[in-house]
């Protein structure tokens, strides 16, 4: 037994020679001695200046301690004199003893004052590519192609046995200088914190940072402020990292944004990077304003040129323009105020960005649910968007601008001064192409009403097409096609439309607000053309033409039996008082009409009942909204008909009415003694025509009695002359 004795004191005298060693070194031995050595493998190994201007901080035992204070480090060459990176101080511990069994036990890494300078220059080569290169190069040189299996193992091994007590990174700054874009960013301040860390075992994570950048795509300077926590778990074995119940606040100033923002994120977020790359977000909720979406997004083969895509994502329902007005937007006006007050998306989407589909979708917006599918395609010279979207109603004229709505009620400009400004898209709607379909159960557009809508939509670098639009309207069917034409600074439309069986006097009582002019029902056949970005200027440039046929109606505004009367009543020296509905029946009428340059021209209208003959020729001015028509109406039967007494004497003589005048104040004028004149000039020359008849047919023995009376007053005269 005294020899285990003996070797137990030795092992302690030789343990005590070892700490008398150790603390020998410890006191005699100062890092700072080596620091020209140091630079100088640095300059060897990387091709960079490496200065070393502060103390070095060296421990040995029981912990490999390491202290940095005010490094700076060299930058690549071409970048000029910045240094690539800088540090104030940084301090790292590991224990000694688990490294001598292989495991990695760091007792704290903290680090303050870190500024990184990366840029890339115009041709696109960043300052660490050099690193990258002679890294690349240093690895391949210390492991050999025989024990590259044996190294690979022993380092997955060696990662299950890291534990770091925590990571402390505060008052660090990051500078980006992308030469080849103009972008310029920088994150400061940037302060990172984690607990203690191990593979596999939850840990907190903390991060605080903000980011300002300009130039490159930014329209102004644009600044974003970070606050994020989660429980960090990072398996280094499988290569899959998680942070569990992340909560991440944004601020967003700047960019093009009228007001600050703010964005919250809360989600399960999972990245595995063991063979694709796969970026998971469970359980997510993004909130913005009032606006919260949630559900679930993943992220695939994001190594590859062309990442995936597949998302579930819902919103709750939110109001569109108290949105805007949080984003600092100006709201759109519409006519009603209550309009965008519901707005909701649902939706699932697959693929990538540059051809992305999503089906099904659903869209709330007010009273209107619509539904479909999509599907984005960018990969070719413009992004191409299919869609078929279906819903039971949309009411357009609730999200009109106010004036719209005015100048189509009222009947013109609004008050008379004010021209309505026609605002579109255009860089918008040349920037993308269009091939879909929709399919509606009514439509409220201008007032009117269609049911049973079905269109498809084809659009081209700013060529847009609706043909076919197919719809119910007003107990008729319509057939009908659009073109927007936005490849011009004018915006171009055009309008072919053919309705059969048409109740002409309820489309126009919607269409205008008020009763209509035309009441009847049959067939109206337009074709018409326009330009402009004002309502005047729609007006000024309308050309094209039209017809219609219409049964068992009436024109409103003018009663043609009661301006007769009137005119009749006027010519006797009397006064008419009686009181008729103001409109003229009609059981056919037909016409057709050109449009020049907004100036409505018919030569041809023909209106008939039991008891007139019309026809009509003049024209309408769009522009300044003025008339100038000449209607000749016949009799052809009595107009007891048409309420009040007959006029028997009228029938057959051709009466002139010239209809002059603004549209909301038409006058009629009818000369009835001018129209009369005529038939009293004939009816005297027939008088004096019969008198001579008369005296021609005096018979022979009247003749000869006269000629009896002259002779005998003749010689009683002479008789008298001779006496005397």
């Amino acid at each position: 037994m005294k020899w285990i004795k003996r070797l137990f004191s030795l092992i302690i005298v030789l343990l005590v020679l070892v700490v008398v060693v150790a603390a020998y070194l410890l006191i005699s031995f100062d890092a700072n001695d080596y620091k020209d050595r140091i630079e100088a493998e640095v300059k060897e190994a990387t091709g960079r200046e490496l200065t070393l201007s502060g103390p070095i901080g060296l421990t040995l035992f029981p912990s490999l301690g390491l202290r940095l204070e005010d490094v700076r480090f060299g930058n690549a060459e071409g970048f000029g004199d910045e240094p690539f990176a800088e540090l104030d101080v940084v301090d790292v511990a590991v224990a000694v003893m688990p490294l001598l069994r292989r495991e990695l036990e760091v007792q704290r890494v903290e680090a303050d004052g870190v500024r990184l300078n990366l840029a890339r220059d115009e041709q696109g080569r960043s300052n660490w590519d050099d690193l990258l290169e002679r890294a690349g190069s240093a690895r391949d040189e210390a492991v050999g192609a025989n024990d590259e299996e044996r190294t690979e193992t022993e380092t997955r091994l060696a990662l299950q046995r890291i534990d770091i007590a925590g990571i402390s990174l505060s008052n660090s700054r990051v500078h980006w200088d992308d030469r080849e874009s103009g972008l310029q960013a920088t994150l400061e301040p940037f302060n990172l914190q984690v607990g203690r860390f191990r593979p596999g075992v939850e840990t907190r994570l903390d991060i605080e940072a903000v980011l300002r950048a300009e130039g490159g795509d930014l329209p102004e300077p644009l600044e974003l402020a970070l606050d994020l926590g989660g429980l960090l778990n990072a398996d280094l074995l499988n290569e899959r990292y998680s942070v569990r119940r992340l909560s991440a606040t944004l601020g967003v100033d700047g960019g093009g944004l009228q007001r600050a923002a703010g964005m919250t994120l809360e989600t399960d977020l999972a990245l595995e990077m063991a063979d694709a790359m796969t970026l998971r977000m469970e359980r997510l909720t993004l909130g913005l304003a009032d606006v919260r979406l949630t559900g679930f997004a993943e992220l695939s083969d994001l190594d590859s040129e062309v990442p995936q895509l597949r998302t579930e994502l819902r919103t709750n329902t939110f109001n569109l323009k108290d949105l805007m007005a949080d984003l600092g937007l100006e709201a759109p006006e519409t006519t009603n105020p209550d309009a965008l007050s519901r707005v909701a998306l649902d939706l699932s989407a697959l693929g990538s960005v540059q051809a992305l589909n999503m089906d099904p979708f659903v869209v709330t917006v007010d009273d209107t649910i619509l539904n479909g599918s999509a599907a984005w395609d960018g990969r070719g010279e413009r992004p191409l968007i299919r869609f078929g979207v279906a819903g039971e109603n949309l009411n357009l004229d609730h999200y009109l601008p106010p004036a719209v709505e005015e100048a189509r009620t009222e009947g013109g400009n609004g008050d008379g001064d004010e021209d309505i400004a026609i605002e579109l898209p255009l860089e918008a709607l040349r920037s993308i192409d269009v091939d879909g379909s929709a399919a509606l159960g009514r439509l409220d557009v201008m007032g009117m009403v269609l049911r049973n809508i079905e269109l498809q939509i084809r659009a081209e670098a700013g060529d847009w097409n609706i043909e076919p639009l197919n719809a119910e309207a007003y107990e008729g069917e319509l057939t009908s096609r659009l073109r927007l034409d936005a490849r011009h600074d004018a915006p171009r439309y055009e309008l072919a439309a053919d309705l059969q069986g048409l109740d002409i006097g309820a489309l126009l009582e919607d269409f205008q607000g008020d009763d209509a002019r035309l009441m009847g029902t049959g067939n109206l056949e337009l074709d018409i053309r326009t330009r402009g970005e004002r309502l005047s200027q729609l007006k000024g440039a309308l050309n094209g033409s039209g017809k219609m046929s219409f049964e068992d109606g009436a024109v409103r505004g003018i009663n043609v039996a009661q301006v007769i009367r009137r005119a009749e009543a006027r010519l006797r020296g009397e006064q008419l008082e009686e009181e008729e509905p103001n409109q003229t029946d009609f059981s056919e009428l037909t016409g057709s009409f050109t449009i020049r340059d907004g100036v409505v021209r018919n030569d041809d209208l023909a209106a008939s009942s039991p008891l007139l003959r019309v026809r009509g020729q003049g024209q309408a001015d769009l522009n300044d909204e003025t008339l100038d028509y000449r209607v000749n109406t016949t009799i052809v039967g009595t107009l007891e008909g048409q309420g009040g007494r007959e006029l028997d004497d009228l029938r057959g003589v051709n009466l002139p009415i010239r209809i002059t005048g603004s549209f909301t104040d038409p006058s009629f004028r009818l000369d009835l003694a001018d129209a009369l004149r005529g038939r009293y000039e004939e009816e005297a020359r027939e008088r004096a025509r019969q008198e001579q008849e008369r005296i021609r047919e005096r018979t022979d023995e009247e003749q000869d009695r006269l000629r009896e009376r002259i002779d005998r007053e003749t010689e009683g005269l002479m008789d008298r002359l001779r006496r005397r």
